[in-house]
């Protein structure tokens, strides 16, 4: 497994979702750049303004507003520049765009075409050689949606294979052990000095420790981890997806939903892509525990509802969604969404365009009946 090589003329982007994923993922990484004389350039999506326990406790503040929430992003800013520092990357090479902290999901499914743009002229100004961000497999929404809005960005705007210049981009995992992301990824192992200067920048984040102090000071232990973004696997699965199976006009996605003690939400599957016009098309489908229907909403033009049978609190069957609303040259998006407080079951899937082949002629017509049908 590859893993990146820093010289003095690299250019390196970390793209970290919220102040404190620069140290537990990339504290190694970045060392090693600036070791080699590397240009860095450290992007923080959000300011992690949205985290209330460890404020209410630091603070003994039970009711947070706004100017609470801004305060605390103020702190966790000059937590992650003082971690930098640690790992010698100068404050000047932090950047913060401050989106919505816990609704990175929301935004890509409904407004995100701005974030895109800014996303995309970071890129094109810094000119990296090597881009670092999270994957699309991250239990974290904000950071699976935020790998989601860097590969659309990607896919559409860089990794040229014609270019004569092309970067690298690789993702890491902060949260979760998905099979999709470690079964490929590629290990980084750091020596003792790295380590403990890994886990002093870990330290910088104190309001982070408060109520996660074991789990966070771990990371220091934990060799860091790479995907190469480029190669694709065949087989696709993650979390209660069990398979996923597209077609020229439809999208099979096998579920086995087992029953959750802890939910703050019924689950939702979610598809995301492009149009035939270029515009970001969403489509939500609800799959409640208990209920006789499945409803699909499509914000720009899908409205269909079609039945379906549940067993108790448990799911499973296959779901047949129409693609009839997306281009079918570009990649799609899939997730299901069961979220137990700050973190999902699984992140996103990527899937690649359908190959154009001969549909059998026992499945042709439930195929082109664009119905969701449940087995």
């Amino acid at each position: 497994m590859s893993v990146p090589v820093f010289t003095s003329r690299s250019r390196l982007l970390l793209f970290a979702p919220h102040p404190d994923d620069e140290s537990l993922a990339c504290s190694i990484l970045l060392q090693r750049a600036v070791r080699a004389g590397a240009a860095v350039r450290v992007v923080y999506a959000t300011d992690g303004d949205d985290n209330p326990w460890p404020q209410r406790v630091l603070e003994r503040k039970w009711r947070l507003n706004a100017t609470d929430r801004r305060r605390w992003g103020r702190l966790r800013r000059t937590e992650a520049l003082a971690a930098l520092r640690v790992l010698g990357v100068n404050g000047f090479a932090a950047r913060f765009l401050g989106l919505p902290d816990q609704k990175l999901t929301a935004m890509l499914m409904c407004n995100c075409q701005s974030a895109l743009e800014h996303l995309s002229g970071i890129i094109a100004h810094w000119k990296p050689t090597d881009l670092l961000m999270p994957s699309i497999s991250d239990t974290h929404p904000d950071h699976s949606a935020l790998a989601v809005m860097l590969r659309l960005v990607l896919s559409e705007s860089f990794l040229d294979p014609m270019a004569t210049e092309q970067m690298t981009a690789w993702s890491y995992v902060v949260h979760g052990r998905s099979p999709t992301f470690f079964d490929r990824s590629g290990s980084i192992c750091q020596s003792q000095r790295e380590a403990a200067i890994k886990l002093r920048a870990i330290r910088c984040h104190t309001t982070q420790l408060k109520l996660s102090r074991k789990r966070f000071l771990a990371y220091a232990s934990r060799p860091e981890r790479l995907v190469k973004l480029g190669a694709r696997d065949e087989t696709i699965a993650d979390g209660s997806i069990a398979s996923v199976f597209r077609l020229r006009r439809s999208l099979r996605v096998a579920l086995r939903l087992s029953p959750k003690a802890m939910r703050v939400s019924e689950p939702a599957l979610f598809v995301l892509g492009r149009g035939e016009a270029g515009a970001l098309r969403c489509v939500t489908m609800r799959v409640p525990a208990r209920s006789s229907r499945v409803e699909i909403r499509d914000s720009a033009s899908l409205d269909h509802v079609a039945g379906a049978r549940y067993y108790g609190n448990a799911f499973a069957g296959q779901l047949t969604i129409p693609l009839s609303i997306f281009s079918s040259v570009s990649a799609i998006f899939v997730k299901l969404e069961r979220r137990s407080w700050f973190f999902d079951e699984a992140g996103w899937l990527d899937i690649p365009p359908a190959k154009l082949q001969p549909i059998p002629e026992p499945q042709r017509d439930e195929v082109e009946a664009n119905l969701v049908t449940v087995r």
